[in-house]
């Protein structure tokens, strides 16, 4: 539908896997009620439980409870003071299925996942746009001759000194800093470094609607090797479940896009190509499992969300460097400077991927790869 010179665009989004936006909030287990039996979490309207509390002459030993360290959940107190299920529609704001949680000998913390002013989860339109942005990136880099600002980021890399983070924006700005537009008040700017000249301005991207609260599951984290052994963590996120259903409106505008030969097919490509890159460099390296879902889009193109994912699904690393043999010493590189307990100066030599980890998660006694959706353009 076009306004002008503005084309709206509807994008439905599929979770083919549990997918994970974080609110930036952790909460204890005095924090939510868990019945290990009946397989469900519940959360409390925090002003809504104390204004119960206080009506049941609770508040003070409420009060007690939180300050006590080493002290039991929530629903211990609650139980031994006469609180029951029965009472929960009084304060408690949603519940969902504690899915993997359920079966865990050491669940204790809970990542929620993003909610809205008015409560719900949503998703974001930032985390989509960027995922397009990365799809874009890696197109654009396969498409022109970035050798010089390639160069630097590796030199920087080696250097314990350097910053490869500086020159990575740097080379984010040489790809996307595609406009001409010029102040006349200003003499000599803006250059094609400034935001006003990155194309990927012309693309809005709304958050999706209000999501139900029933899409919600407990996720478990399960870093697995490419030989196949996974490693069960103790993290436990607040994730869509599988097949949950959004939508968003994107809104292009034309002219600001026509000048990079951007439009809705080019997005597409883009992400179909990424997807097929990220799993022809990263994914096929690792074993497949019996237990693996098999998933994939069926009548849009793959795209990969939220937290949890992993470096390679975020980044153009391996698409900027065609020659994977190079890319994979890069990767390496770039790890052992972030997190160097984890020996990843052993991937390009002994795993032959970098990072080592395939993110995966667990639902419905499947294993998934954390963060795969299917995108559909109308």
């Amino acid at each position: 539908m076009r306004y002008g010179h503005l084309e709206r665009v509807e994008a439905r989004l599929r979770t083919l896997a549990p997918v994970f936006i974080g609110s930036g909030e952790s909460l204890t287990k005095k924090e939510y009620i868990y019945d290990r039996a009946g397989g469900r979490i519940y959360l409390p309207d925090l002003p809504r439980l104390a204004a119960f509390l206080s009506a049941r002459a609770l508040l003070p030993a409420f009060e007690q409870f939180l300050l006590r360290a080493g002290d039991s959940d929530l629903r211990a107190f609650l139980a031994q003071n006469g609180v029951g299920p029965r009472d929960y529609p009084a304060f408690v704001a949603y519940a969902i299925d504690a899915g993997e949680a359920a079966a865990a000998a050491k669940f204790r913390g809970v990542l929620t996942f993003i909610k809205g002013p008015d409560g719900w989860p949503y998703i974001p339109g930032s985390s989509l746009k960027g995922a397009i942005r990365t799809a874009i990136a890696a197109r654009l880099a396969g498409t022109g001759d970035f050798a010089p600002a390639i160069s630097r980021i590796e030199k920087a890399v080696a250097d314990p000194r350097g910053q490869p983070e500086r020159e990575a924006e740097a080379l984010e700005r040489e790809l996307f800093g595609r406009l001409e537009f010029k102040d006349p008040h200003r003499a000599g700017g803006p250059g094609r470094t400034d935001p006003v000249n990155d194309f990927l301005r012309g693309v809005q991207i709304s958050d999706s609607a209000p999501l139900r609260f029933d899409n919600l599951t407990l996720c478990g984290k399960y870093d697995r090797k490419p030989d196949g052994s996974v490693k069960p963590l103790p993290i436990y996120r607040e994730c869509l479940r599988p097949g949950t259903e959004a939508r968003f409106a994107l809104t292009l505008d034309r002219p600001v896009l026509a000048g990079a030969g951007i439009d809705v097919r080019y997005i597409e490509d883009a992400l179909h190509e990424f997807a097929d890159a990220h799993y022809a460099s990263f994914e096929q390296h690792f074993k497949e499992l019996p237990e693996d879902a098999g998933v994939a889009a069926s009548a849009g193109v793959d795209v990969i969300l939220g937290g949890g994912a992993g470096y390679a699904a975020k980044t153009i690393a391996y698409p900027l460097l065609r020659d994977r043999a190079r890319a994979l010493k890069l990767v390496s590189a770039i790890m052992r400077r972030q997190f160097r307990q984890h020996r990843h100066e052993m991937d390009p030599g002994v795993y032959g991927v970098s990072p080592h980890t395939l993110k995966t998660t667990r639902y419905a006694g499947a294993y998934y790869q954390m963060g795969r959706c299917e995108l559909i353009f109308r």
